[in-house]
């Protein structure tokens, strides 16, 4: 009997606090405020001998989820801009969640079959969209931002590259230059457009503080694994 009072005190408790702890999170701006550290902003137009676009997901079908498609657009226009003469698109087979936590957190090797390749959807829409093929290369192999950055390093000291210009979201951004830092890349940091002070509506703010957890908690596991 003790234990089954204690139970549903701590039960009412702890549905409190996430309902209070909700209602914060959509109705102030705490999603933004935590966002904001992890902002980079593109500075000036540079050149660069490579443009890498770092996949965001893709769903099972093949179809490119909503980072992909602001990280390839954002690619495709540099390119267009006469920024570098060439493109690489960075991303592996197309995993789910669980799969793609089972490598990024636990290692998991077997996890790499899948039926899309990220690199490859993205290569294909940005020849859609009129980028020469001889223009647009693919690294397939990697299904992490470290291994994303690892393999275009590896690619760049191969082919004699010096600059990357690193093209990926917002808040994906802070994570992307402190490792490419730490692997020694020479690169330009060039994120999508921002909208994330504007992400105001409650739904948004839910969805933003999703993402700024992943991002925190990333940064974390990176630092313990010396890979930032």
């Amino acid at each position: 009997m003790f234990f089954r009072k204690a139970f549903n005190k701590t039960l009412r408790w702890f549905c409190f606090a996430f309902t209070a702890v909700s209602f914060a999170v959509m109705l102030t701006p705490v999603a933004n405020w935590l966002a904001s550290p992890l902002l980079v902003h593109d500075g000036p137009p540079v050149k660069t001998d490579m443009i890498a676009v770092l996949g965001g997901g893709a769903y099972a079908n093949g179809v490119l989820g909503s980072a992909s498609n602001e990280r390839l657009i954002k690619g495709v226009t540099l390119y267009r801009e006469g920024r570098a003469p060439r493109m690489i698109f960075a991303g592996g087979s197309v995993l789910g969640l669980s799969g793609k936590l089972g490598h990024t957190v636990l290692g998991i090797e077997s996890v790499r079959e899948g039926r899309f390749v990220e690199a490859v959807l993205m290569q294909e829409a940005a020849a859609g969209m009129g980028v020469p093929e001889k223009d647009c290369l693919v690294e397939g192999n990697s299904l992490s931002t470290y291994e994303n950055l690892r393999n275009l390093k590896a690619y760049m000291d191969k082919e004699g590259m010096k600059t990357a210009t690193l093209v990926s979201s917002p808040l994906h951004m802070k994570r992307i230059e402190l490792a490419a830092r730490k692997l020694g890349m020479d690169f330009h940091a060039s994120p999508a457009p921002d909208a994330t002070m504007h992400r105001t509506t409650p739904i948004a703010r839910i969805h933003l503080m999703r993402d700024v957890l992943w991002e925190y908690s990333a940064l974390g596991l990176y630092w313990l694994r010396g890979q930032i």
